[in-house]
């Protein structure tokens, strides 16, 4: 039985934590689904400074790729450049948190299992021994004498 109550202790903490992790998620704002970052670059002009390795930049870039659609990889409009940065980082954390967030629930799933296991009463304790009556048939023959008396 303390064992129960530990694991029911453990579920309700880890409720808790998942319950944090959900109001950072459900707050987390505006979410840009790409990786924002500053490149730098060589125009190509071999008589520019590039060519002989001190780069252009940085710039702000961002970078998409998700399944089954076209890869995004693209510099960035300069007035939106703050937006970008900052639902980018929003992104990041959600992603970081969700992760965490399933993480919980295998635990919790497993936990749950165990309870299952502890509290789980083995059928064969309700089935019939061999020689025993079956209901049915006792409940049947009451029935006729019952209705043999009136």
């Amino acid at each position: 039985m303390e064992e129960l109550s530990q694991i029911r202790q453990k579920i309700y903490l880890l409720n808790q934590k998942r319950w944090k992790l959900l109001e950072i998620i459900m707050g987390s704002g505006k979410l840009l689904t790409a990786s924002f970052y500053e490149r730098m670059t060589r125009c190509g002009n071999p008589n520019c400074k590039c060519a002989s390795g001190e780069l252009h930049g940085p710039f702000p870039w961002i970078y998409q790729n998700r399944k089954g659609e076209k890869l995004i990889s693209t510099s960035c409009v300069a007035d939106k450049v703050e937006d970008a940065r900052q639902f980018s980082e929003n992104y990041k954390i959600f992603k970081e948190n969700w992760a965490q967030i399933k993480s919980l629930d295998e635990e919790i799933n497993g936990l749950v299992t165990r309870i299952q296991s502890l509290n789980e009463v083995d059928a064969k304790e309700f089935i019939k021994k061999v020689g025993e009556k079956r209901g049915r048939k006792r409940k049947q023959s009451e029935e006729g004498t019952k209705g043999q008396k009136n």
